[in-house]
Formats: C-alpha cells, structure tokens, sequence
C-alpha cells in the first residue's frame, strides 16, 4: 500500500451512527487510527476549521447541512480546497453525481461498498494527493 501515511487525519460525516461505525471499522481495520466524526456538515465545518484535515469521508444526505453543500464550501475555499473529499452515499441518480463532480469531488462511491475496493479508493485519491500545502 504504497507510502500512504496512516497518521492521516481523516474526517469522517454521516448522520447515521451505524454508518460512522461501518466506516470507521474499515478505517481501522487497515491501520487508519487518526478519525474525527461528525453528523452533519456544520459540525464538519467545525472540525475543519479547528482541526488539520487530511481527508473528508462524507455521506450526501444529512440534516443541517448534507454534503454536496459542505463539498461546496470546502472546495471553494483556499484553505480547504486541497483536502481530498469522497461522497459516501446510497444516492445513485446521475444529476446527483453530476452535481459533485462539477463542484470537485474526488471520488463518489455509492453505498454499500465492499471494504477493500474503499480502502483501495482512499489509497488512490490520497496517493494522487501527495502534495503538501
């Protein structure tokens, strides 16, 4: 698995509780230790603004604000814009996925997804990222 950095900060929203454990499990399970979760997109943005984010797990549906907004905010800001952002979501209509990808989304993985082929997402994206800012 190349020379991914486990000690990655990886921000992790959704605001189903047993999803946040799903995917921390599969985080975990591949020696990814250094997790934030929040529930929503504020509370991401939160964390974002507190915190040195190195990745963003994010679901699309959620109250307060759902991740295409947060997705938005992120990558329209030139602080926040290089962190890579994958959507995490059982949404599989195009318009949808259209959306993301015109506001920048690195990866768009429809829900349920085998462990592997996510963790193999997360190493591609995070590879292809490498660069420091």
């Amino acid at each position: 698995m190349e020379n991914i950095n486990r000690e990655m900060k990886i921000l992790i929203v959704d605001d189903s509780f047993a999803m946040l454990r799903i995917i921390t499990k599969f985080l975990n399970n591949n020696a990814f230790y250094n997790l934030i979760q929040a529930s929503d997109g504020v509370k991401a943005l939160t964390s974002v603004q507190n915190e040195t984010i190195d990745l963003i797990i994010s679901d699309l549906n959620m109250p307060n604000m759902n991740g295409l907004e947060l997705l938005k905010i992120i990558k329209e800001d030139h602080r926040t814009k290089h962190i890579p952002f994958i959507m995490l979501t059982v949404e599989a209509i195009q318009a949808t996925m259209n959306k993301a990808i015109s506001l920048n989304v690195d990866s768009y993985i429809v829900k349920p997804v085998a462990e592997r082929l996510f963790i193999d997402e997360i190493v591609r994206i995070v590879s292809g990222n490498n660069h420091s800012n």
